[in-house]
């Protein structure tokens, strides 16, 4: 079987045929070098022989006591050929003997164990073939023997073998002139002394077992042994020897290979000496601090110290080859693989990070280096490359670049909040302006006198129509303060939506008509909720408001209040200019607009969302809005639960109502006759309260300082004390303080009214203990302050007792 390797001389020439057939030609074409035959020439019969020789063996193998090969047709033709190409008998002889040669050469090294019968088959063979090739040279003269027998000395003279015949008495016969050449002894020296004289003492015994092989009539095909040279120096020597017992004759061919050998010596050394070094290697690598590794030409991991086993929790058995790419974190695995493949190509070094799993199962990151290895004549070799845990730096640089990244949004931030500071200082001033330059505008037409009474009607309710605006802004304003320090509260109480939601389109309902916007509801009059009544109707109001502002005149706005669950669900749906889905995530956001520019077309501080929002979470609910983008209209719902209860802070004013349109109330008549001390260092305000009072009958006496008011109040004894708090010089507060340091029948108990624009809840508290009795805050609303001083100055009567 073609394949197979060789198990007998047999199978040897099956399946080595052609590397024989081969090997045996560049042997022999030399000797035919004169007459230049072609290689089928050289070749000719050798095919016809093998098979004969092939069958002869097997037929040995079969019946191992039969005879050699009788008669070959193949050899006898083959010599024919020869004579007629003009060869002689030697060069045919040397072919037989190369032929034998290159089988016994192929069998050792395919290390065949030959049977002794089948080397006797084998050698027979190509003796009886060698004699049957020469037949067709025997009918030549006797000259022609003569000179064939000269070629044949000349062949065993001038061989560049050492040819030898010896005697099994343990004396060389014959030897050749290479023979003597190699060793430098004569001929005669030769004949004369024991040839295991000449042989080193180590190999003496061995050399004896082999002569006793030889004995009996077992060829050697390779022995070697040390022969001691003329001058005392040993040459070693490679023997092929084949016995005649019948003779008591051994021929043998010996070759020099003491370069050979000292070249395999050296070898061994520098073998030895690198095994030497890779084991200091080893021991180095594996003491070393850091986890090394190295690669052969295809990338394969060929080695890694034990510093990566410790690591990694591996084994050769899994960590070597690709096996060590199992311990890199799966997201890192492909980038990994592709750079050490890509590099490995290229032939290039690389450096990566990647996190790698160590024996305790956790991932830790890890840089690993790698630089190709080159032979001294270029040769790539593979890679070498060591692999260290930056754990440490690692989180080290993360823990910087997280700090970077938080300082850049802190910065970021810090330059948006400041830009929103900037355009909501500006919306601010705008928003306030804007209401007092149209009530500048109609005071300056009223101070005319020449408006016609229907336009002076419409002055006036455009000027408290703008005044009341510009309350709510002061409003939204102070419920922002109120709701970043934490201080806004509800005052909780069955609320009844239905009521809610009733009032806060009365509201707006003269807007909307104004602009021709249908206001629609739908309310399920089961939908209560435990909230604050005010607080509540301030966000449907901003939510409606917010709809009417944005919806173009013709458009519509549906409010929808239902139940869902355990949930109260209000929705606010309009046909308006809609939200832009990139400003849609910031519409609750304080002080943000989607329009925010000079040339925006609608007003407002961008804050009633927010305060919608705190206010909605405040009852546990949440508030979102949705649209479909620009010009779809928006959608606002809020979903309050059923029940949420709150403690009130019995310190806080009441929350202040949405701007109902309609008259003043009118002033109560309890004031007739009551003495009142304004003091104000602003002269508009002091003549507004003082026209104020003395319509409702009261003597109205005014101070613009703390010090003035001080005198005038010792000097009137009024009833009742009403002072500005923001005053130059002494303010409101070291006013009272004063006050309150009188005798009484200096006036020292006065009843006193603190008017202010601090309407903080914290500035309330601080008003009553320095000791005023009550807190009004500006824009004065005239009946509260009516009825506050009506009250302090004891008008009204008690409630009965139950």
């Amino acid at each position: 079987m073609r394949g197979t390797a060789a198990s007998s001389l047999a199978r040897l020439l099956d399946t080595d045929r052609e590397a024989l057939v081969a090997e045996w030609v560049a042997r022999v074409t030399p000797l035919f070098s004169t007459l230049r035959l072609s290689r089928e020439q050289i070749i000719d019969a050798l095919p016809a022989f093998l098979d004969e020789l092939h069958a002869a063996l097997v037929h040995a193998e079969q019946e191992p006591h039969s005879g050699p090969l009788h008669h070959s047709e193949a050899a006898e033709a083959h010599g024919r050929q020869r004579l007629r190409l003009g060869a002689d008998v030697t060069l045919v002889t040397r072919e037989y003997a190369f032929l034998r040669d290159c089988i016994l050469a192929r069998a050792e090294r395919a290390d065949v164990d030959v049977p002794l019968s089948q080397v006797r088959v084998l050698c027979a063979s190509i003796d009886e073939a060698m004699a049957l090739a020469s037949l067709p040279f025997a009918s030549d003269s006797a000259e022609r023997h003569h000179a064939e027998a000269e070629e044949r000395e000349r062949f065993f003279q001038l061989s560049p073998d050492m040819f030898s015949v010896a005697g099994m008495d343990g004396y060389f016969k014959r030897v050749n002139e290479h023979f003597v050449h190699v060793l430098g002894w004569t001929q005669t020296e030769l004949y004369q002394r024991p040839f295991m004289e000449l042989v080193h003492p180590d190999d003496q015994e061995s050399t004896r077992a082999e002569l006793r092989k030889l004995s009996r009539g077992i060829p050697s095909l390779r022995f070697e042994n040390r022969f001691r040279t003329r001058d005392g120096h040993y040459r070693w020597l490679a023997w092929a020897s084949r016995p005649v017992p019948e003779l008591g004759l051994i021929y043998a061919a010996a070759r020099d290979i003491t370069e050979q050998k000292a070249v395999a010596h050296e070898r061994e050394r520098l073998l030895a000496a690198v095994r030497d070094s890779e084991a200091r290697f080893r021991n180095m690598a594996d003491h070393a601090p850091v986890m090394l590794w190295v690669t052969d030409t295809q990338g394969a991991t060929t080695y890694m110290n034990r510093g990566w086993y410790a690591f990694t929790g591996q084994t050769e058995a899994t960590g070597l080859g690709f096996g060590w790419l199992d311990a890199i974190h799966p997201d890192d695995l492909e980038r990994t693989r592709r750079t050490f493949l890509d590099s490995s190509l290229a032939r290039r070094p690389f450096r990566l990070d990647y996190r790698l799993r160590g024996a305790d199962g956790q991932y830790h990151w890890s840089v690993d280096t790698g630089s190709p290895r080159f032979d001294t004549e270029g040769q790539f070799l593979g890679y070498i490359g060591s692999v260290i845990d930056i754990s440490d730096r690692k989180q080290a640089e993360m823990e910087r670049e997280a700090l970077l990244s938080r300082e850049s949004a802190a910065r970021k931030e810090a330059e948006e909040a400041n830009q929103l500071k900037d355009e909501f200082l500006a919306t601010v001033s705008h928003e306030l302006r804007t209401p007092l330059t149209a009530i500048l505008g109609w005071v300056q037409l009223l101070r005319t006198g020449h408006l016609p009474e229907s336009r002076r009607e419409r002055a006036l309710e455009t000027m408290e129509r703008n005044a009341r605006a510009q309350g709510q802004l002061i409003e939204d304003l102070l419920d922002v303060s109120r709701i970043v320090s934490g201080k806004l509260k509800l005052d909780v109480a069955p609320v009844d939506l239905s009521m809610v939601v009733r009032q806060a389109m009365e509201s707006v309902r003269p807007a909307a008509d104004a602009r021709g916007i249908q206001v629609r509801a739908t309310v399920d009059t089961s939908s209560s909720v435990m909230g604050d009544t005010h607080r509540l109707q301030q966000v449907v109001w901003n939510l409606l408001s917010n709809a009417v502002k944005f919806t173009p005149r013709g458009g519509h706005v549906r409010l929808v209040v239902a139940r869902r669950n355990s949930s109260v669900e209000l929705t606010v749906e309009d046909s308006g200019q809609g939200i832009p889905e990139a400003f849609l995530p910031h519409v609750f956001e304080r002080f943000r607009q989607a329009d925010s520019g000079t040339t925006r077309k609608t007003g407002g501080l961008g804050l009633g969302l927010s305060i919608v929002r705190h206010i909605v979470e405040m009852h546990g609910g949440t508030v979102s809005a949705a649209s479909e983008g620009e010009g779809r209209g928006a959608t606002f719902t809020v979903r309050l639960p059923v029940s949420v209860t709150q403690p009130r802070d019995p310190a806080m004013p009441p929350s202040p109502r949405p701007p109902v349109p309609g008259r003043a109330p009118m002033p109560p008549p309890e004031l007739g006759g009551v003495k009142v001390l304004v003091v104000d260092d602003e002269e508009d305000a002091r003549e507004l309260l003082r026209t104020l009072l003395e319509d409702c009958g009261a003597h109205v006496a005014t101070a613009g300082s703390a010090a003035e008011g001080l005198q005038v109040l010792q000097v009137e004894h009024p009833d009742v004390l009403v002072s500005d708090i923001g005053m130059p010089g002494t303010d409101g507060y070291g006013f009272i303080k004063q006050v309150r340091a009188l005798p009484d029948e200096k006036g020292g108990r006065t009843p006193a009214v603190a008017i202010t624009a601090y309407a903080r809840s914290e500035d309330r508290t601080r008003v009553l203990r320095a000791g005023f009795q009550s807190h009004v805050p500006k824009p004065v609303e005239p009946g509260e302050l009516l009825a506050v001083l009506a009250s302090l100055a004891g008008r009204y009567q008690p409630l009965p007792k139950a």
